[in-house]
């Protein structure tokens, strides 16, 4: 959990009575160890104004030895999962003294460790030291649904656009890179739109900037009725939206926008008689970042600006001819795998099937821009899925003799390639689509994509062999 950017007379507002007033110095730190809130008490303890403290950890203000002994509470915090108490000795207004510093884990209501809880106690004595701390962690506890609150509110703060409600630029790149590994690892399609007001800049300089306001607060709701729970509307910035849409293709996210845009020209907005928005489509391809992906969808709203306003254009995939770091080369409109010394594992079957399968990819994609015929292409395409499932079952019974701990969530990715492949090879034999889908979807997903990340997390793992 990164450290949000708050307000602290915000923050303030809405601690527990408990932590405001208690005489114990209190903090509350991100998994990472940096400071999200600190008391007046705590103020004291680190020497340093307490609204100098969010965003810093004890390396940047601590001596090595402090930062050592407290770096420890907080690692053995997180990895136990209870309480660790410390005794470190401060020197405040040149007197040492002792303290007892208790770390102690803060759980949502899922049961996910989402931050740590610090108590610093002056020690008087051993006695009333130990009452102390014990009263004082019996009181945080007694506090976790305030305090797991309290987190979730600077996490809102930090994570949404404060006009719209929307998820802000931040929320948005959190979440893009989770949601195209998720679309890989399931075989499913991720979609973008981007949406933008037309001639919002006459709307402010006739009507005022709160009438402008008024209609982005208005646009975004419209836009959050129009979505799943699954989808998220960001505020890009100014009149501009991004909405991200999992499990979406292009056709359905098209049709989505139609209606979108069509619910918003109709609409009766509070201060406007009429408002209209452009959008721009384009749907998530394999090998591509996302930023490359946004300027496709940039491009198809700057197209629907440039053919009028008030519609929607989308953008079609790109020619695959660049991915990999230069590892692969263009052919036509697709390009070849080029193997390279770096992906090799170090264990001789999987690197075999792996080299193997790269192989028969390239034959695959001579058959598709050959004067063959398809029939030679589906072919070649049985025999390269056939390949793909006699490498699975051979490295699924490799895992397991590593036991290794993602065993479970490698086969289930397995077991969704193979299915989406079938499915595929079938629509081809129906005359449904081209064997270059097929093609693309081998090479590219299930080869490339899948051996160059899911399978390097087990590399390190294999025993070697010559």
């Amino acid at each position: 959990m990164r450290s949000p950017e708050f307000d602290l007379a915000d923050l303030e507002g809405i601690l527990p009575s408990f932590l405001r007033h208690s005489g114990a110095a209190v903090a509350l730190k991100d998994l990472d160890g940096r400071y999200l809130y600190a008391n007046q008490g705590f103020s004291a303890f680190a020497d340093r104004p307490a609204d100098e403290l969010v965003g810093q950890s004890d390396e940047d203000m601590l001596s090595p030895d402090l930062v050592a002994v407290l770096g420890s509470a907080h690692d053995e915090a997180l990895r136990q999962r209870r309480s660790v108490s410390v005794e470190v000795e401060i020197s405040i207004d040149d007197r040492p003294l002792l303290f007892t510093s208790t770390h102690f884990p803060v759980f949502d209501d899922d049961e996910r460790l989402i931050a740590i809880g610090v108590v610093a106690l002056q020690a008087a004595t051993k006695a009333q030291e130990a009452h102390e701390a014990k009263r004082a962690l019996a009181q945080a506890e007694s506090e976790k649904a305030q305090l797991v609150s309290t987190l979730r509110n600077l996490e809102e703060l930090a994570l949404t656009d404060g006009l719209t409600g929307a998820w802000n630029r931040r929320r948005f790149e959190e979440s893009v890179e989770s949601e195209i590994h998720r679309a890989a690892r399931e075989c499913q399609p991720l979609t973008m739109m981007l949406v933008d007001i037309d001639h919002f800049k006459c709307i402010n300089d006739t009507l005022g900037h709160d009438a402008g306001d008024k209609v982005l607060v208005e646009l975004a709701k419209l836009l959050s009725d129009s979505v799943r729970k699954s989808d998220s509307v960001t505020r890009w910035g100014g009149e501009e939206f991004v909405l991200l849409l999992p499990n979406t293709g292009l056709a359905a996210a098209q049709a989505l926008a139609e209606r979108i845009r069509v619910c918003i020209e109709q609409h009766s907005f509070e201060l406007v008689d009429r408002v209209t928005a452009s959008f721009g489509v384009a749907e998530f391809v394999a090998m591509e970042s996302w930023p490359d992906w946004m300027r496709r969808g940039d491009q198809a709203l700057y197209d629907a600006k440039e053919n009028g306003r008030n519609r929607v254009e989308v953008s079609r995939p790109p020619p695959l001819t660049t991915a990999l770091d230069g590892d692969v080369r263009p052919a036509g409109n697709f390009v070849k795998l080029v193997w390279k010394n770096r992906f090799n594992s170090g264990h001789e079957l999987i690197d075999a099937q792996h080299e193997g399968l790269v192989r028969t990819a390239n034959e695959l994609l001579v058959s598709v821009l050959s004067s063959r015929g398809d029939d030679h292409a589906t072919e070649l395409s049985h025999q390269l899925i056939g390949d793909i499932r006699q490498h699975f079952s051979d490295e699924e019974s490799l895992l397991g003799d590593i036991e290794y701990s993602c065993l479970s969530q490698h086969r289930q990715e397995h077991a969704a390639l193979v299915t989406k492949a079938n499915e595929l090879a079938a629509s081809v034999s129906r005359g449904e689509q081209p064997v270059a889908e097929l093609f693309q979807f081998l090479a590219y997903e299930v080869i490339m994509r899948h051996m160059l990340g899911s399978d390097r997390h087990y590399f390190p793992l294999l025993p070697a062999t010559d």
